[in-house]
């Protein structure tokens, strides 16, 4: 069974999905998706410290997202926060 790659909007590399954040776009807002079942449209960070604080930084647009980081809930952002410090999503 081969696992399904995805690619983090950040550095753009493809990782197995497991390997990564997901957030999911739901009307105006982004919500972070830990256990990757929401419904919606997902987008996906590497869980390296670099990407998930250059991600959290929202000092660039990301291509795809068509949020930027402001739209970021308040938990979803905290919980990132504490996945950036653990290195661990």
């Amino acid at each position: 069974m081969t696992l399904p790659l995805r690619t983090c909007l950040v550095c753009r590399r493809r990782t197995v999905k497991n390997n990564l954040c997901r957030l999911v776009r739901r009307g105006g807002e982004l919500f972070y998706d830990f256990r990757f079942r929401a419904s919606g449209r997902g987008y996906y960070v590497c869980r390296k410290n670099e990407c998930l604080s250059v991600f959290l930084a929202g000092k660039r647009r990301f291509g795809r997202l068509p949020l930027g980081t402001e739209a970021l809930d308040c938990k979803s952002r905290t919980l990132l926060q504490s996945a950036c410090k653990n290195n661990n999503c």
